[in-house]
């Protein structure tokens, strides 16, 4: 019964549907049942055949225990069938067979999409490991996200062909509004033509950035990876931004060392990220500011959870405070002594390439952090009404490092300016090309 219980648990965690009071009654029975033989209960069968999620319990040698009516359902199998064959004889796909067996392995939960599973179905499944005594398990969840997921290539479709249709009328445009600004008009015309200009130019840019990130998200942009510096990529994009600092007084500069290992990216695309993330820092960052772009090598342990360590740094502290007046570093220390680095909780061990773009900006508020790489949003509009922007540009550099196997994520307090990390993995044997 103990086992159930676990079980149970899992499911409350994954699909969030039962109730405590439910909860409770399952508790009360296990204090009367903990000692029958009886491996599933009566109450535990109703339960499981509520919840509106596919549920397949698997043993150590990925042989089938039980399942429940959903599950059977989304299958398309019969309960009597399904019990102690192999699950690769239910879904036939190895990426189910695969994942069951990593996690098995390792005891990590992992989660997949698969289309189509069964009559054209999209289906995304979670396996949690358990140990019930000395007999590992795995707890397979299976959704059906079938509509969900027709109505996401929906909307990507509609932007696309939406992106795609405006750009011939903008184009007319422009080049109607260029031809008028040829002739020396009336002061007044001059005036509302260059706005027209402007207007004309900023639909433009959206226009264009919702193509692209439609098809990034459609998967329709092939990556040409590559062993690569980062070092010319970043001085490019600094280059390129220049003129905008220029304009602002800025004072802009890189600390990546070529002679930092090799990173395997799409040289165009890592630098298409550069430029919004250094575009983003120009917006929000006032006259006489600074903008500092730092690199280094970390190692991520897992007996870290949410911090790595700094490996190499290159001239100056990656975190170091970027005022002009206070020169002094803020990274913390491990308990070795070696200095450290938030990163996100899920970031996978090993090696990485962290890139950093700090800034002396208005900083972003707490409640916005978790939310400023979705598409279209901006921080409270009254702080950021005159930078401007389509809002697409932080999506498409999250879009784009994912792509690459990467992690993006910001650090900011709200007046006291903003810095953005992302990290690359490294390429094989980039270490060997250092001195």
């Amino acid at each position: 019964m103990t086992l159930l219980v676990i079980i149970l648990t899992i499911v409350l965690v994954g699909v969030a549907s039962l109730s405590l009071g439910l909860w409770r009654r399952l508790v009360q029975e296990r204090r009367f049942t903990q000692n029958s033989s009886n491996s599933f209960s009566p109450l535990f069968h109703e339960v499981i055949s509520t919840i509106d999620a596919g549920l397949v319990v698997i043993d150590k040698e990925r042989h089938v225990l039980y399942l429940n009516p959903q599950a059977e359902y989304l299958l398309g199998v019969e309960h009597a069938v399904a019990i102690n064959k192999g699950i690769i004889s239910l879904i036939r796909d190895y990426q189910v067979d695969d994942l069951v067996s990593d996690v098995l392995l390792d005891g990590e939960a992992r989660e997949m999409v698969l289309k189509p599973l069964v009559a054209g179905r999209t289906m995304r499944l979670r396996a949690t490991p358990l140990l019930a005594g000395t007999k590992p398990c795995v707890v397979l969840l299976i959704r059906d996200v079938t509509q969900l997921s027709m109505l996401e290539r929906a909307r990507r479709d509609m932007v696309a062909n939406v992106s795609h249709e405006l750009r011939t009328p903008l184009a007319s445009i422009k080049l109607i509004v260029e031809t008028l600004q040829s002739e020396p008009p009336p002061p007044v015309a001059q005036r509302m033509l260059v706005r027209m200009a402007q207007e004309v130019d900023a639909v433009t840019q959206l226009v264009e950035e919702l193509h692209e990130l439609s098809q990034i998200e459609s998967g329709r942009v092939a990556l040409q990876m590559a062993p690569a510096s980062l070092a010319p990529v970043t001085e490019r994009a600094i280059e390129r931004i220049r003129p905008q600092t220029e304009r602002k007084s800025l004072d802009i500069r890189a600390d990546v060392s070529h002679q930092l290992p090799l990173v395997m990216i799409d040289k165009d695309r890592i630098g298409q990220v550069f430029l919004n993330l250094l575009h983003n820092a120009v917006k929000f960052t006032p006259e006489h500011g600074s903008i500092v772009v730092q690199a280094c090598v970390i190692t991520v342990d897992r007996a870290m959870n949410d911090r790595a360590f700094i490996e190499r740094r290159i001239q100056t502290s990656l975190a170091e405070d970027v005022h002009p007046e206070r020169r002094t570093a803020t990274l913390p220390l491990s308990q070795q002594g070696r200095p450290t680095v938030d990163i996100p909780q899920d970031m996978q061990p090993g090696n990485w390439m962290l890139l950093s773009i700090t800034d002396t900006g208005i900083g972003i508020p707490v409640r916005d952090l978790p939310r400023i790489f979705e598409r279209f949003y901006k921080v409270d509009r009254a702080r950021t009404r005159n930078a401007g922007g389509t809002g697409l540009g932080l999506a498409i550099a999250k879009h784009l490092i994912e792509g690459h196997g990467g992690y993006v994520w910001a650090k900011s307090r709200e007046g006291s300016g903003s810095t953005f990390y992302f990290v690359l993995p490294i390429a094989h044997n980039a270490f060997e090309k250092l001195p």
